[in-house]
């Protein structure tokens, strides 16, 4: 029999891998594997079982939110034989299980998991950690760790919007230097976005691209300093509509980002509190992380996948 390490929050969501539970277990254990436990109970249990156990197991299969796959990942980017790795959502937002086109439904996205390709996709280096999906600085990126758990739990993606009502007077820019596979910038900027991902936030930011997560290149969107109304709502008409052709957003495609702020930046990494930092270095893992997903969603994010003897080419705006 194949064995599996499922790890599980308990907290995640509305709790709701509690009903679950067993019938999940039973799906695995129809589909041939062996199944070991593992609840956690508290910030990088999942990373740090993973690094001591994953060479014991096939597969490592998590459900919580995107923090606790973010610390399922980070554990097997830290282990020299990878398991194959499984994801199945029970947080509020779960961008990168949407990404991925996994199943909100639980019990669909454990049948996946036993029925599904495997996918090589990449994983981003933050400094000396990691993020499977998006790393991120400013205007409202602290909003998915200050707000409360049970927030979360009754109101799900509006709590985000509530909490960050509260900060909308209080963006902040910084004054940075940013470099990226031997180019360069520097302005006042007072959001940053480096991902993997077509969600972010559950906000489809490049939904409009062919954004590939097996490319080995980050997506980067900054927003320089909004100085009037004016330059406010153009922003927002260009967010709204994908079309970033507004002088007030800058973006591009890098497997390489440095970036040098004349302060102390506080930056998340998956939704979580990632630190404060002046200057950090994020690179891009090709196929690091061996993830199970639907065959069919290959053509949409592999750049592996082939149409009329083409690579899909990547859309990228300066």
């Amino acid at each position: 029999m194949k064995k599996m390490l499922f790890i599980y929050n308990p907290m995640a969501g509305k709790e709701q891998i509690k009903n679950k539970l067993s019938d999940i277990i039973q799906i695995f254990c129809r589909g041939g594997f062996e199944v070991t436990i593992f609840a956690t109970q508290g910030r990088e249990d999942a990373t740090n079982i993973v690094k001591e156990r994953a060479e014991e197991f096939d597969y490592i299969v998590c459900s919580g939110g995107d923090g606790t796959m973010n610390e399922v990942a980070s554990g097997l980017m830290q282990v020299e034989k990878k398991p194959v790795c499984g994801y199945i959502p029970a947080g509020t937002v779960n961008d990168f299980a949407s990404s991925l086109k996994i199943p909100k439904i639980m019990k669909k996205a454990a049948q996946l998991i036993t029925e599904g390709s495997v996918f090589q996709c990449d994983m981003g280096q933050f400094n000396d950690r990691y993020f499977t999906y998006v790393s991120g600085f400013g205007a409202f990126t602290e909003v998915s760790y200050q707000t409360p758990q049970e927030w979360k739990n009754a109101l799900g993606k509006v709590a985000y919007f509530i909490e960050a009502l509260k900060h909308i007077a209080e963006i902040k820019s910084h004054h940075m230097k940013i470099k990226y596979d031997g180019k360069e910038t520097e302005d006042q900027f007072i959001l940053g976005l480096v991902s993997n991902s077509v969600s972010v936030a559950g906000y489809k930011a490049y939904s409009k691209m062919n954004i590939m997560m097996d490319d080995g290149l980050f997506e980067a969107l900054f927003i320089r300093e909004i100085r009037n109304p004016l330059e406010l709502q153009a922003t927002l008409n260009a967010l709204m509509s994908k079309k970033f052709d507004c002088e007030r957003i800058f973006q591009f495609s890098a497997s390489r980002i440095s970036i040098v702020s004349e302060d102390e930046v506080q930056w998340t990494l998956d939704g979580e509190d990632g630190g404060i930092f002046s200057e950090v270095t994020m690179t891009n893992h090709q196929y690091a992380l061996p993830i199970i997903c639907d065959k069919s969603v290959a053509k949409n994010i592999s750049q592996k996948y082939v149409e009329n003897g083409e690579t899909k080419p990547k859309t990228s705006v300066g």
